[in-house]
């Protein structure tokens, strides 16, 4: 044991000294405190530390820009940053490693401490190595790693594609001290639209080697209100049908379970035109469906097994009404129309048309995934495409005959009497076909 963490001590050393360019120098014997921080004057630290013990450092950042810190030792050692006031910016846990990196710690101009603790029973040999580079703009910036340390990505009229480059550490947060993103480092963005225009807006998050990334998604209350996590270990995710409105936000959280160490990612923010035919997400529940316009086109898409689009719709007056698909990608799509008293389930995969007469109220129609027709498996199975419109026939009876919306005309009945006029006859105008309010009249009106 002890000559494999020599080995990998003299790998370390060998790669600072060879490379030129690292310049590192001893650790003092009186660095046990903040009021006694050794001031790194170079571009790192080479030092040894009992167990139980403490050793402070101090370095100073003249402009904003980002930082990296590069560890390795013998033995698992905690390292913690702190600012000028000695809040806490990071911690590193190392409780499984030799080697740990961190970059991207974006930093302003004033004075920094570094904390390396040794909890183990046994003495560590460590180096230090403290980096900086220049603030870009498309680089992650820590910390973020609590929705409330959120890195801001603005999109606006001229800002519409936004590429993260960000690096994924295992790391203890020590903000999240309880819950299920304890002991797990996580990377938080919040994607705020600072114009005028509306969005449609999609997350792509990149594969990594490695591990199974997660993206959370929440409202800019903080409330939670998705997860995607489908695809596979080393396989990227995407969130997608989002509509960002003027002024409005959402918190991004990318977080993976695996124990990994300095992994790269991207992280892009894809913003287009906002189209009202589209399928907005999130709607997998009753209460976030979208209202739908009659006689309208909708594309929308399963986008895996567990997914569920729900669109709602009313009917003022009882009507005919004539449901059009079609299930672009496959048939195992299952599509239902319901309320609290009526429901028809999975309608006919393999028709493109469905009439039905329904009574006043308000109607869901939802879409999700037949898992017993096809088999959604993670990481493999793609999106499932689907377009759809309604339209009412509004054939509806009186005296007089019914009105016949697709022709508009009033189709008289047999023996009926054109001369009386002694009930209302309900004029269903085209304007009003996506009304909560319909016209009454006494006189009927001429179509021709």
């Amino acid at each position: 044991m002890y000559y494999k963490y020599f080995y990998i001590l003299l790998l370390v050393t060998c790669f600072i000294s060879c490379s030129g360019k690292e310049k590192l120098e001893n650790k003092n014997d009186k660095n046990n405190s903040f009021e006694n921080a050794q001031v790194i004057n170079k571009d790192g630290i080479n030092g040894s530390i009992a167990t139980s013990e403490k050793d402070y450092y101090s370095f100073n950042i003249d402009k904003i820009q980002y930082i990296g810190l590069y560890i390795s030792n013998t033995s698992p050692l905690y390292i913690t940053l702190y600012n000028d006031k000695r809040e806490i910016i990071k911690v590193i846990n190392e409780t499984n490693t030799s080697e740990q990196v961190i970059k991207n710690i974006l930093l302003e101009q004033t004075n920094y401490y570094i904390q390396v603790e040794n909890n183990n029973s046994i003495n560590s040999e460590y180096s230090l190595i403290l980096s900086k580079k220049e603030y870009k703009d498309n680089r992650e910036k820590e910390p973020n790693d609590n929705i409330n340390l959120s890195q801001v990505i603005d999109l606006n009229s001229e800002n519409r594609l936004i590429t993260i480059e960000g690096y994924y550490n295992q790391t203890f947060n020590p903000l999240i001290q309880t819950g299920d993103f304890k002991d797990l480092e996580i990377d938080s963005y919040i994607i705020t639209n600072s114009s005028f225009n509306t969005f449609s807006v999609s997350f792509e998050l990149s594969g990594v080697p490695s591990i199974d990334f997660k993206i959370r998604l929440y409202d800019s209350k903080g409330n939670f209100i998705l997860e995607k996590d489908i695809n596979k270990t080393g396989d990227g995710e995407t969130i997608d049908k989002l509509v960002l409105y003027p002024y409005m936000s959402y918190y991004s959280v990318i977080y993976g379970d695996n124990a990994v160490y300095n992994i790269p990612y991207r992280f892009s923010i894809i913003a287009k035109p906002y189209d009202k035919y589209i399928e907005e997400e999130p709607n997998n529940k009753e209460n976030e469906a979208k209202n739908i316009e009659f006689a309208k086109t909708y594309k929308g898409a399963i986008d895996y097994s567990y997914d569920k689009d729900y669109y709602y719709f009313n009917i003022p007056i009882k009507s005919d009404i004539k449901l059009s698909y079609f299930l672009i990608d496959s048939e195992a799509i299952n599509i239902s129309i319901s309320n609290n008293n009526f429901n028809i389930s999975k309608l006919p995969q393999i028709k493109n048309e469905y009439i039905v007469s329904l009574e006043q109220g308000k109607y869901y129609i939802i879409f999700e995934s037949d898992l017993k027709k096809e088999k959604w498996e993670k990481g493999y199975s793609k999106p499932r495409n689907y377009e759809f419109n309604i339209s009412v026939s509004n054939r509806i009876s009186s005296n007089y005959g019914f009105i016949d919306e697709y022709t508009n005309d009033i189709l008289q009945e047999e023996n009926s009497n054109d001369t009386k006029q002694e009930n209302n006859l309900i004029i269903i105008k085209e304007e009003d076909l996506n009304s909560d309010i319909f016209y009454y009249t006494n006189t009927i009106t001429n179509f021709n």
